[in-house]
């Protein structure tokens, strides 16, 4: 259905799933990787695969993968120890590598980007092992089994490769240009790292410790210069805080001089003076705002004194003082939470501008702080710089220094004295030939050691070796697994895409819309005909609708029409000026006040039962058809026609300015809407629930709260959330993707709201009607409503204050 894969797509853009995103693809530091991969590497399908994702790659291995190659570490860590068991290794691995090549040619299945992502992912597991497998080893025992292990790994890998070729293309520079030029370091360090590749090293003619003296102090000297593209993501950021900063700087390779540093600071400030500009305004607008309630609730409060005091003058009931302390109480409560949220802006603002203040006062130890460096970064920053020269001078000193490093072995001290030279009063060394050994370990032992280095930064397999994947983590998995966005390998989980694709579809266009809601007072027939006093049957729906419209108001609605046995009510972000006759234009924006009205809309027409049921026995003394005793009655006891009367029928329906809906004054000089919304919400508000209130609004409402919330979790067909806390990675990821295919809804957890799947509303070329999924609500025959010729069709939903199973 195209519906669903529209939600899908909605899901995808929430703030929510982009945290999640942000988390688990990591994509500040993706994008400092990729930007080094795609520098020192060759352009293959791997590479156009990460570009697409936009992110870490993500790969779930089966628990086979887990043992094989647990064991494989095991077995040829014992066999080192004792290679006279060659004859046991040689079985071992024979029934290993058979496994591994199955599995590897299910996966690949043809694809070559999966090649890559194979090994890597399976490179990773089996550094993770090892880690963990030589955490008390000697550096002679780790560096040996470096070498041998690494010898075997690439061997099975290359002649499964080979093997591959038949069947698929396969682009394996990424492997080969990495992992096949160096030995299978476990992961520590980079100083160990280097001591383990010291061997390497020295057959390409340097001791370790010289190189690393020189690396070090070429390293003093390089500053990447990531200077313009940083400027230019500055003036683009839409808010300035050190965190944002952060996060620039993080997705650069980035080691800026005090030039640039200078130059960033300059950006920094031109950015937050127009920043500051709009936050100033902002808050001058506010302040206006503000003013106005103070008045209106001043003046308003003033009035209705004035109109209490003649009423205490001309006293007759009480009920008319009564009424006026309502008005006088919706009125002030109304303005009060107007005020409250101003304030809230306000005080945002606030933050905003002293943060803003901050930032344009900052120095340049201040903006070092803020810039990433990771240890293994003069490593790339070298590769970075190939076959950049260091002054004889400069060189001269640093192999003094690194001199006493070697002093007690032998073997490096050997090598150094090949490069001695005489010269005029003293021995110096010939800094050609040894920057060019340098080179050539940077090219054909750093170089590949980068690589490898940044390849396993750009991929994460899970289940984590030695980490516990959250219950957060485990639903981002589950969501991309089951939309197959996640590599899954020796996996025995069911993936179900989406039927529909809606990549097609800019969902962003739900995040800001207005809403129309219309209420509908059940049993307002009922009374009516019980009563047969027009009197009376006007107050008591007066006295209804004054609370309706309390709540109304508290979010923000713009009360529209009284309908009589209802009413409608707008929302819009501007409803203040719109109220204050400032604008007739509404503008778009989150529609979750219209939600929280409508909930709580259901809950004070049950509290105005509670409030007033000690009163029914006045208004209904007349016409009881059995003896009821309503003094004292409790609200469960009354017979279902009595309970019904101020049960309501909420329709919530949200949409474009103006095209769906228009804002404007009719021939009485009122606000009036018209338009689609408003024709929707009026159906959606007919739809019937035995013995309750409903609240029905469309997917457009939906989308745009979960665009707009910062947290949601789903409901699972029982109407309980979907939360697999008790299960283990592979049983919730299982669990996850099952309950993504039947899931019913969603939960806004922050506001207790849950959301239900319901049915479908379908226009044909004639009608507006509701086809209903499985539910217990009933719809009148009678309710369809006429339209102009159109094709439509939307997602409805139910919205409860309560978990209903």
């Amino acid at each position: 259905m195209i519906e669903k894969g529209l939600e899908e797509s909605v899901i995808r853009e929430t703030p929510y799933y982009e945290k999640l995103r942000a988390t688990y693809r990591d994509s500040a530091n993706f994008k400092r990787y990729f930007n080094i991969l795609k520098r020192v590497a060759r352009r293959d399908p791997f590479i156009e695969k990460l570009e697409k994702n936009g992110g870490k790659e993500l790969v779930y291995l089966g628990r086979r993968i887990y043992t094989l190659q647990d064991d494989f570490v095991l077995n040829y860590i014992e066999f080192l120890r004792d290679e006279s068991q060659i004859e046991r290794w040689d079985k071992f691995f024979e029934r290993y590598s058979q496994h591994i090549f199955d599995i590897y040619e299910d996966f690949v299945n043809g694809i070559s980007a999966n090649v890559v992502i194979f090994e890597i992912a399976n490179r990773k597991l089996l550094r993770d092992i090892l880690t963990k497998r030589t955490l008390k080893a000697s550096l002679d025992t780790k560096t040996l089994i470096a070498e041998r292990c690494g010898t075997v790994v690439n061997h099975l890998f290359n002649y499964i490769r080979n093997s591959l070729t038949k069947r698929t293309v396969v682009v394996d520079n990424m492997i080969v240009d990495s992992y096949e030029h160096i030995p299978f370091v476990p992961k520590t360090s980079n100083i160990e790292t280097m001591r383990i590749l010291s061997q390497s090293l020295k057959k390409k003619g340097l001791p370790e410790p010289i190189f690393s003296a020189i690396l070090k102090g070429m390293t003093r000297s390089y500053y990447a210069d990531e200077k313009l593209r940083i400027i230019e993501a500055i003036a683009k950021l839409p808010s300035l805080t050190k965190k944002a900063i952060s996060d620039i700087f993080e997705s650069q390779f980035f080691y800026p001089d005090e030039q640039t540093l200078t130059e960033i600071i300059d950006a920094l400030q031109k950015r937050g003076r127009k920043l500051m500009a709009d936050v100033t305004s902002k808050k001058k607008n506010i302040e206006e705002k503000m003013q106005n309630i103070r008045r209106k609730i001043t003046d308003t409060t003033n009035i209705m004194s004035d109109s209490l005091i003649n009423l205490a003058e001309d006293f007759s009931t009480e009920e008319a003082i009564e009424n006026m302390v309502k008005r006088l109480h919706r009125n002030v409560i109304g303005n009060a939470y107007d005020l409250k949220i101003l304030k809230w802006e306000y005080q945002e603002c606030q933050d905003k501008e002293n943060n803003l203040k901050d930032i344009m006062r900052f120095k340049p130890a201040d903006l070092t702080r803020l810039v990433v460096k990771e240890e293994w970064d003069p490593y790339i920053m070298q590769v970075l710089h190939r076959h950049d020269e260091v002054a004889d001078d400069k060189l001269q000193l640093i192999l003094k220094d690194a001199a006493n490093d070697i002093k007690h072995d032998e073997a490096a001290q050997q090598i150094m004295n090949q490069y001695r030279m005489a010269a005029f009063l003293k021995e110096k060394y010939d800094s050609h030939q040894i920057m060019d050994r340098f080179n050539k370990i940077v090219d054909e032992v750093i170089t590949p050691l980068v690589k490898s280095i940044i390849l396993e930064e750009l991929v994460d397999y899970y289940p984590k070796l030695s980490e516990i994947t959250t219950t957060e983590g485990i639903r981002f998995l589950g969501e991309e697994a089951a939309a197959g966005r996640v590599s899954m390998i020796e996996k025995d989980i069911n993936v179900t895409s989406s039927e529909e694709s809606a990549s097609d579809v800019n969902v962003l266009r739900y995040k800001n819309l207005v809403s129309v809601l219309v209420y509908d007072i059940r049993g307002s027939t009922f009374m009516g005909a019980k009563l047969l006093n027009a009197e009376k049957e006007s107050a008591i729906r007066n006295l209804f609708q004054e609370s309706m419209l309390f709540v109304a108001e508290k979010y923000g609605g713009i009360p529209i029409k009284d309908t009589g046995d209802g009413g409608v009510i707008f929302f819009a972000r501007n409803h203040y000026d719109i109220k204050d006759e400032k604008t007739l234009r509404p503008e778009t924006g989150n529609v979750l006040p219209a939600v929280r009205c409508a909930i709580e809309m259901v809950q004070e027409a049950k509290l105005f039962v509670q409030k007033n049921i000690h009163r029914y026995g006045d208004w209904f003394r007349d016409v009881q058809e059995r003896e009821i005793d309503f003094e004292g009655a409790a609200y469960a006891k009354l017979p279902p026609s009595y309970q019904s009367i101020f049960q309501v029928g909420i329709g919530l329906a949200s949409g474009y300015y103006p095209r769906e809906v228009y804002l404007d004054k009719n021939a009485f000089g009122e606000h009036d809407l018209t338009g689609m919304l408003v024709r929707e919400a009026n159906l959606y508000s007919t739809v019937k629930a035995k013995g309750k209130s409903t609240v029905i609004c469309d997917d457009a409402t939906v989308y745009n709260v979960l665009l707009n919330v910062d947290r949601f979790s789903f409901l699972n067909e029982a109407g309980l959330r979907i939360d697999p806390v008790q299960l283990n990675i592979q049983q919730a990821l299982e669990y996850w993707i099952r309950q993504r295919t039947t899931r019913k809804g969603f939960i806004l957890d922050i506001f207790k709201i849950f959301v239900a799947r319901f049915g479908r509303e379908m226009a044909d070329t004639e009608n507006l009607k509701i086809v209903l999924d499985d539910s217990d609500i009933v719809i009148n025959d009678g309710i369809d409503v006429q339209l102009k010729k159109m094709e439509r069709s939307k997602m409805l939903f139910e919205l409860y204050a309560e978990v209903v199973k």
